[in-house]
């Protein structure tokens, strides 16, 4: 599963991204009003200061219109105000985005005062000071009549146009110290709820392949079954289907033993009587052979069963084995019993194992057999051996191989397909068990060439 796909990325990807925009939403929108009022008092505050200055300057040098004092412009850069010109002092100690924010606002308001106010003299209808392009937008326009200390009545009128780029604010924001700190809780929050929700989850995944594995007496943790959340219960139910899962199993391979045992016992009552009934019929009846050929079918028909039954049972660890020595001595065995066949053993590396030595034999041998069965003499059996991250083992006849309909129920107990004649179809059901049992899978497909191909993958037991 690749690392995008897993659910703890999912929801922490889904926590982080709902946090950045809600919270990036909020305080553009909420910051940039509570900014905009802010910088309207500022304004208001600072007009008042400036036109007392400036009409007390006014009056003492005898009513003369005052020319603005400006700093000497600078270029304007591409996405900055007019209202940010001006000398920009290096920031000093303590300094950060956010607060860099704050005083290159507090220096705008300094500089840019002189541009936003327009005072008249009432009595004289003279311009006291201000810009002949001073704008005055009556959604803007701040107007209040200044009194001096000489009794005189002046109106200044002040500009509040609010010009900042929301482009600018939103960078600002996003840059800020707060916005990193917020963004840091939410990422801690949301790691916490995705390991939260995917380690339960993951405890269950192992639990239940444990069970998919054989171990059946698996359970949950005593943690997670205690907690009282859905997780809880999920895993309270989890140990409820178990215990199903365990005595259905357990009470199904019980039958079957205890089927085939009594099952035993009237068939060797059979094969005595059959025995007795040659003695007196003769060999050459045919009713005598036709009791004694069924008799020989269903004691091994109830061989396998029992054999089936029992692979449950057995442990799949061993000793520590390799490969080629135990498949040339089972190839023999099989051209052995069937002389006709030409086995090809290639071992492109020799594979160390620790398994259960007999385990594997059975399935090597039902499947070597069950390709004898279905195929006919001359054609050839290849076995070959690799190793990659595992020990495989292909096992390849030349036959016409099976449909794809047939391939994917071949495993399947009691499954023959379209050979009814052949075998009771147990062979490949019981390889498939005993591979299981040694932790490693079997796969049947149609080989591109031609015949069907079994891959036995085993875990090795050293690294390639």
């Amino acid at each position: 599963m690749k690392w995008y796909n897993r659910l703890f990325w999912k929801i922490f990807v889904s926590i982080w991204a709902v946090s950045f925009f809600v919270l990036l939403a909020t305080i553009v929108f909420v910051g940039a009003v509570t900014e905009q009022d802010r910088f309207k008092d500022v304004i208001t505050a600072k007009s008042e200061g400036y036109a007392e200055a400036m009409v007390e300057k006014y009056e003492h040098k005898g009513f003369k219109t005052l020319i603005p004092n400006l700093p000497r412009p600078r270029p304007k850069h591409r996405g900055e105000d007019d209202h940010e010109r001006g000398p920009r002092p290096g920031p000093g100690p303590g300094a950060g985005p956010d607060k860099d924010k704050h005083e290159d606002f507090r220096r705008a308001v300094w500089l840019n005062i002189s541009e936003r106010v327009f005072i008249t003299d009432i009595e004289r209808q003279k311009k006291v000071i201000g810009f002949k392009n001073f704008k005055r937008d009556s959604d803007s326009l701040y107007v209040f009549n200044l009194t001096s200390e000489s009794g005189r009545v002046y109106k200044v009128e002040v500009d509040l146009h609010w010009d900042a780029s929301p482009l600018t604010h939103l960078l600002a924001t996003v840059l800020s110290l707060q916005m990193v700190l917020i963004l840091l809780i939410a990422s801690i929050g949301a790691l916490l709820v995705s390991a939260i929700v995917t380690r339960p989850l993951n405890l269950l995944r192992e639990h239940s392949q444990a069970i998919y594995r054989g171990e059946l007496d698996r359970r949950t943790d005593e943690k997670l079954r205690k907690r009282g959340d859905e997780l809880g219960e999920l895993a309270r139910d989890f140990d409820r289907m178990a215990d199903y899962v365990q005595q259905t199993i357990t009470s199904h391979q019980r039958l079957m033993q205890d089927v085939s045992h009594e099952l035993r016992a009237p068939l060797a009552r059979l094969q005595a009587a059959a025995g007795i009934a040659e003695q007196r019929m003769g060999e050459d009846d045919k009713a005598v052979k036709r009791i004694i050929k069924e008799c020989q079918r269903l004691d091994q028909l109830i061989g396998e069963i029992l054999s089936l039954s029992r692979l449950e049972q057995m442990d799949g660890h061993g000793e520590r084995v390799w490969l080629y020595s135990l498949l040339q001595e089972w190839v023999d065995d099989a051209h052995f019993t069937y002389p006709k066949r030409h086995f090809n053993l290639t071992m492109k590396s020799d594979c160390e194992v620790s398994i259960n030595v007999k385990l594997l034999e059975r399935a090597v041998n039902n499947i070597l057999g069950n390709a004898c069965k279905h195929t006919a003499e001359g054609v050839d059996i290849d076995l070959t051996v690799d190793k990659t991250d595992q020990c495989v083992l292909c096992i390849r006849d030349h036959g016409a191989g099976v449909s794809d309909a047939e391939l994917a129920q071949l495993c399947n107990p009691f499954y023959r397909g379209q050979s009814q004649a052949k075998g009771y179809g147990l062979g490949l059901s019981i390889a498939q068990r005993a591979v299981e049992r040694l932790g490693g899978t079997l796969t049947l497909r149609n080989h591109p060439n031609g015949g069907l191909e079994a891959i036995i993958g085993l875990p090795c037991s050293c690294p390639p």
